[in-house]
């Protein structure tokens, strides 16, 4: 399909949608971003305009269709429960604006009806959104590396603007791009070097963070991938390329590995082992504020997405999370042969990593994490299930077979 016939198909209210989903992307990377790394008023408005309010609308209008599709997904179920504990943990946190906690529980709500609605099963819309998304957040990507080369920061660690205005959360999502960037299908030989080109920022804009989690992370998702995405010429050269930094690193550069010691993360995980059992079954509430005071400083997450969820939502809380991330994980691999199966997986395993070393605040408003957590979830959901063939149904050729393979 092309983009001319992909355009005159669909409805201009799917594309203000589309156009919504690409600004949340973008938005967390060029927008100033409020105290600790918050999402602006600004963005937070321009959303609405863009993303919150087209999706109400369109569900309003598709309500039936959409919901049939969805609750009938176990998943999804898990889903919806996970958000149910949070919302009704407010009742016991007694937060002075609870309102703004359930406003950020109803945007993770959206942003996965939303990628419902922009998707509806057409894979050419799904590679459309993240190839587009990839090159943008590349270029964001060059302009920070030429920037770090010209004024280099005093930690010598590179930073970003808005939500990535500090290096492990902007490791954390430019890294995400490069992981799905290539899972993407290859399709011809200019969307190839595209896809080359534009993965050549985003690594360097990584390795210039010194995030160590999330060169873990790129490191054994680009080894793991050929498990499920073969014969791919840009994931056999990454491999490459990842291997070679890395042993180059551990050869000539050890100090950049081992400096920085373990960035107090032991002592975080003791302090937050503390904080889960004075409260184990309620927690302290969606959102609640609390803090971890290690080595004379206060740390206001525990930098851990297990234990920050346990602190806010309790044991029943951490039990839903890795039930749904667990569901996720296995469905992923179950349709690792089709593009939202590759991606999904891609960013399951890349997550897996991250996200025990930082930005666990994933029921919040838009950030680097919701790339890591609720885009594979947006995608398995919208992965229609397979139907055994009926008698009136043809045989797949062996193109339909490769495509899907693709």
């Amino acid at each position: 399909m092309s983009f001319q016939s992909l355009y005159q198909t669909q409805p201009a209210w799917r594309w203000l949608i589309g156009i919504g989903l690409l600004w949340m992307m973008l938005g967390m990377v060029l927008v100033p971003a409020g105290v600790s790394f918050n999402p602006s008023h600004g963005y937070e408005v321009s959303l609405g305009i863009l993303l919150y309010l087209p999706t109400l609308l369109a569900l309003v209008m598709r309500r039936e269709a959409i919901w049939a599709s969805l609750w009938a997904q176990p998943l999804f179920r898990v889903f919806l429960l996970l958000l149910a504990w949070a919302a009704m943990s407010l009742l016991w946190e007694h937060a002075r604006r609870p309102w703004d906690e359930l406003g950020r529980l109803l945007s993770v709500l959206i942003f996965v009806l939303a990628w419902q609605l922009w998707d509806v099963h057409d894979r050419f819309r799904v590679e459309l959104m993240l190839l587009v998304a990839s090159v943008a957040l590349a270029l964001c990507a060059a302009y920070y590396d030429i920037q770090y080369l010209l004024a280099p920061p005093a930690d010598d660690r590179l930073v970003g603007d808005g939500t990535i205005a500090t290096s492990n959360y902007a490791a954390a999502l430019m890294g995400a791009v490069v992981v799905w960037l290539s899972q993407l299908p290859g399709g011809d030989a200019r969307r190839f070097w595209l896809r080359c080109v534009a993965c050549i920022p985003l690594l360097i804009f990584v390795g210039l963070t010194q995030s160590r989690s999330v060169w873990l992370a790129l490191i054994l998702c680009t080894v793991l991938s050929p498990l499920w995405r073969r014969r791919d010429y840009l994931i056999s050269g990454l491999a490459v390329v990842v291997l070679v930094v890395a042993t180059a690193l551990v050869l000539f550069a050890p100090h950049v590995l081992v400096e920085r010691g373990t960035s107090r993360r032991p002592e975080l995980f003791t302090q937050a082992i503390h904080h889960i059992a004075q409260h184990p079954w309620l927690g302290l509430g969606q959102g609640a504020p609390f803090a971890l005071h290690v080595a004379g400083m206060d740390f206001t997450h525990s930098h851990n997405v297990l234990t920050q969820t346990a602190i806010e939502l309790g044991l029943p809380g951490l039990l839903l999370l890795v039930i749904l991330w667990l569901m996720l994980g296995w469905r992923a691999w179950k349709q690792r042969y089709l593009l939202r199966g590759q991606v999904a997986m891609g960013l399951w395993v890349y997550a897996s990593i991250t996200l025990q070393f930082d930005m666990p605040q994933i029921l919040d408003s838009p950030r680097p994490g919701w790339l890591l957590v609720w885009l594979p979830l947006a995608l398995m959901l919208s992965q229609p299930r397979p139907q055994p063939p009926s008698p009136s149904t043809p045989a797949r050729s062996a193109d339909d077979l490769a495509m899907m393979r693709d």
